[in-house]
């Protein structure tokens, strides 16, 4: 299970069926921060719809593009597919 707990955290994509309003509630809850951007402080960024298309990396997002651009620079940047985020939201209300 992905440990959100004080963790600073991004989205980018949408997160269907999700609302992005629902999806920063549902991290605030677990005790995340929510930004809007990508830091030196991020740890996790949420890759929702299409963010993870290989073979169309032109269609990636700014702020994939800088959580990838921080990793390949040393920082320690945690990719989170949706499939694995909504693993997450699925095991909480169990």
């Amino acid at each position: 299970m992905i440990d959100v707990t004080g963790k600073i955290v991004v989205i980018t994509g949408s997160l269907r069926p999700l609302t992005r309003q629902e999806a920063v509630m549902f991290l605030e809850n677990q005790g995340a921060i929510v930004q809007n951007y990508v830091s030196a402080q991020t740890d996790m960024l949420i890759a929702g719809h299409k963010q993870l298309d290989l073979f169309e990396p032109d269609k990636r997002s700014k702020k994939y593009e800088a959580a990838m651009t921080r990793k390949a620079d040393g920082q320690k940047i945690a990719i989170i597919p949706e499939e694995a985020f909504f693993t997450l939201v699925k095991e909480s209300q169990a």
